[in-house]
């Protein structure tokens, strides 16, 4: 099966993407497509001698040798045919006749949508179709729709034949659309065949509300119990919920004894429901000083518990896999998932080898996914494990952190192990099997020579930093590889940043946030990838940690003052000598009563010039 999330075929070629707009192409067929359509995890197919089904697009079962003009289109439930302005449902073997001549119609959610030239018509019924009213201007002809669930794309050529698209989120009124992007691709028209959107390889489209209400009722349910109480004894104080990307997903807290079932109930084992999550207690520590019962508790949110499951089957080789792949694996028919995990992927991995998968644990399923796919972040909703990209994680709601208003202490650790500025490419390999040879050619042929690719700026500044062979038999094409590697690069030193929050603000993980350091005319926008909160004392400020800021950051503020330069200049010597981590303290306090300070770290005292006399 084509493990892309979209899919474009005209005439006998195949291209494939990642996200719309680079197309490469994927492979050619031995035969002239007419219509395709991707339907119920298969590609029904007109040729020249009538309607077929394929799982692959390499080999072909006729189904009806009765169509063999029209195109094809489906809904949630049934496969259609389209000849001029007649449709036939092929699942009901029925027929409407409609009010247009279309050129192609799509089912988008709820409508039917039919495009005639550069207009785009909308039906309920499959039979009387109305003009949509969009924001389209001039130089546009042969539109064709594309839906992923969450946009509508339109393809089109302008007067030049140069491809563009536009997009529309709301995917109920195709109204108005974004400006015009133009699409990378490797054909001259790519207008007059078919996209089609691949669910079965990304099915997920993560939808984020800011919604910083919380349940402030804390439940326990003891192991192996079914009755839940309600912890009515806990120091507020002493609640704590600690996130880390990628590693802790914890609460601590400490109850007394009220008398109450619901403190007996907290034991090793038993469940901690808190805001809609599970956690199990790890570490239960009764403590009976000064004549009060207390238990102090750390439990691990309840996604931990997937150490748990094991497969024992092993897939031997070094093979192929996509992220759906590896949890399929694990999690799908596995009679020792007894504790009926699930998982959904969120964004566009690509497809990535991995040598001998299976014979362990769920958790050592987790670290392959994260050491396979490096920017992978891994995100739990109670038992369903979401595994996301850095894109898709990412939400923003307009939020600010302002040093000096809504933030006390701002930190930056500066990370130079991460840079990757050079790569070896390796495509795909060309079939030289010989069936009638009774010799064994094991001579391995590609369809280019392997190469590197590098991003000189980055080497000319950091040196060369090689990274693992990437490795993608998607391409046969040189100039399609390279676009693509380049992708790939890691060429900029991170910059982590953890804030010391002002407020109680409730975090959202991935939440996007605009960093501002006025008296150092510092701006730039980071994401959640760490949080300690306290829910129940809003005297505790919430601390925050970011990441997804690169070094060369610092270098494009035209107006960072002089003592922030020096602060670069020193952080870039520290990296030169160490090629490790910098962190430099931004804060009007000592940073050593705080924080464990190593050599070469360095504490900037901003000034406030603000309120200044001179």
């Amino acid at each position: 099966m084509i493990n892309s999330k979209y899919i474009y075929v005209e005439n006998n070629e195949v291209y494939t993407s990642l996200n719309a707009s680079v197309w490469a192409k994927y492979q050619d067929l031995d035969k002239t497509i007419i219509s395709i359509d991707y339907f119920k995890n298969q590609f029904y197919v007109i040729l020249a001698d009538g309607l077929y089904v394929s799982n692959d697009l390499e080999v072909f079962s006729l189904l009806d040798g009765n169509y063999k003009q029209g195109y094809l289109f489906h809904d949630d439930s049934n496969l259609y045919i389209v000849n001029g302005t007649t449709i036939v449902n092929y699942t009901e073997d029925t027929t409407v006749t409609i009010n247009i001549n279309a050129s192609s119609i799509e089912y988008i959610q709820t409508y039917y949508y039919a495009t005639v030239g550069n207009l785009i018509y909308r039906s309920k019924d499959l039979i009387t179709f109305y003009l949509v009213k969009t924001n389209f201007d001039a130089d546009m002809s042969n539109l064709r729709l594309l839906s992923d669930m969450n946009r509508v794309i339109i393809f089109y050529n302008d007067s030049n034949n140069a491809l563009y698209s536009r997009e529309c989120t709301n995917t109920a009124n195709l109204a108005y659309w974004n400006d015009a992007q133009n699409v990378d691709n490797t054909l001259n028209s790519l207008i007059n065949g078919k996209f089609m959107y691949n669910d079965q390889a990304y099915t997920e489209t993560p939808i984020y509300t800011e919604d910083r209400t919380f349940d402030d009722r804390v439940k326990v349910k003891a192991n192996g119990q079914s009755n839940v109480e309600v912890i009515t004894s806990i120091v507020p104080a002493s609640f704590e919920v600690e996130w880390e990307k990628n590693s802790t997903y914890q609460i601590e807290f400490t109850a007394y004894d009220d008398g109450s079932l619901a403190f007996e109930m907290i034991s090793t084992e038993a469940e901690i429901i808190f805001n809609g999550q599970s956690f199990i207690v790890k570490d239960c520590e009764p403590d009976y000083t000064g004549g009060v019962a207390t238990v102090e508790v750390t439990a691990t949110h309840i996604y931990n518990e997937i150490s748990r499951i094991r497969q024992y089957s092993t897939r031997s080789g070094t093979l192929t896999y996509t992220v759906q792949d590896v949890l399929s694996f694990y999690l799908d028919n596995n009679s020792d998932n007894s504790l009926d995990f699930t998982y959904k992927v969120y964004g566009d991995f690509s497809k990535e080898t991995i040598t001998d998968l299976g014979n362990n644990s769920g958790s050592d399923m987790l670290s392959q996914i994260l050491s396979t796919w490096s920017t992978a972040i891994i995100f739990p909703d109670n038992k369903c494990i979401g595994v996301y990209t850095p894109d898709a994680f990412t939400k923003s709601f307009g939020g600010r952190i302002d040093y000096a208003n809504n933030a006390s202490e701002i930190k930056m650790t500066i990370d130079s192990t991460s840079i990757v500025n050079r790569v070896k490419c390796i495509g795909a390999e060309k079939d030289t099997t010989d069936d009638d040879s009774d010799t064994d050619n094991s001579t391995v042929e590609y369809y280019f020579d392997p190469f590197f690719v590098q991003d000189d700026s980055s080497v000319s500044t950091w040196g060369i930093h090689l990274g693992a062979d990437v490795n993608d038999d998607r391409f046969t094409d040189a100039t399609s590889m390279k676009t693509y590697a380049l992708t790939q690069l890691s060429p900029e030193p991170s910059i982590s940043i953890d804030v010391t929050y002002s407020g109680n603000e409730m975090p959202i993980a991935g939440e996007q946030k605009r960093v501002e350091i006025k008296n150092a005319n510092f701006v730039t926008f980071v994401s959640v990838i760490g949080y300690t909160w306290y829910p129940f004392d809003s005297t505790q400020t919430t601390d925050l940690e970011f990441e997804n800021l690169t070094a060369t950051i610092l270098n494009s503020q035209s107006s960072l003052n002089n003592r922030l330069k020096l602060v670069q200049q020193l952080a870039q010597q520290a990296l030169t000598k160490a090629n490790s981590t910098t962190t430099n303290y931004i804060s009007q306090t000592d940073p050593s009563a705080n924080n464990t300070v190593s050599t070469g770290d360095i504490w900037t005292r901003v000034i406030d010039t603000e309120g200044s006399d001179s």
